[in-house]
């Protein structure tokens, strides 16, 4: 056991001890308790605790590791709700088609080419936004870079995993409506209006 008096704080530098040990903690804690007794009784009582370094560490990373979880678990739920949003949105959109699809299918036009002339319009569409996307949170970056200390506000894989589930969504979002309104036969569609 090494016994090292280093302050933790300076306005509590005449009451708190930090104590390197080696082997069981509650053994030492025990003689170090018998040492500064038999020194001084009355300065047992002015020390606030006797901590493991470790229980230490963790009360100081507390903090950050709930900002770190609270952050992540806001940022999860607002990629799930744009995600969700896109998907509506786009669907939407793409069933109130479904006479221009019915008519396309009349003239001659296979599923596969409506599907993928969807797809293609929806794509186009879903690029321009993740493009914008991209831009507004490089500058909104710049512009926290010098709020935020020791943090990286530019991760490119962050950008590139939400720009690739943008775009993943925006396809599913395209290709299964259109592929249902290509299935439907044109007379049935033409008639419903």
């Amino acid at each position: 056991m090494s016994l090292v008096y280093l302050p933790s704080d300076p306005r509590a530098a005449d009451n708190q001890l930090f104590v390197s040990v080696h082997g069981d903690f509650e053994v030492a804690r025990r003689q170090i308790e018998s040492d500064i007794s038999a020194i001084d009784p009355a300065a047992l009582e002015e020390i606030q605790k006797i901590q493991i370094r470790e229980w230490v560490a963790e009360d100081a990373y507390y903090s950050f590791r709930v900002a770190y979880w609270l952050s992540s678990a806001i940022g999860i739920l607002a990629l799930l709700l744009t995600l969700s949003g896109i998907y509506g949105v786009l669907s939407y959109m793409i069933s109130q088609r479904t006479k221009e699809i019915g008519i396309r299918m009349a003239l001659g036009a296979t599923s596969g080419s409506v599907t993928g002339l969807v797809l293609m319009q929806s794509m186009k569409l879903a690029a321009v936004g993740a493009l914008a996307g991209c831009v507004l949170a490089m500058g909104m970056s710049k512009l926290l870079s010098s709020v935020l200390v020791m943090v990286d506000t530019f991760d490119g894989s962050a950008y590139l995993g939400g720009v690739t589930l943008v775009l993943a969504t925006c396809a599913a979002a395209a290709y299964f409506p259109s592929r249902r309104a290509s299935r439907i036969d044109p007379l049935t569609t033409l008639r419903h209006d």
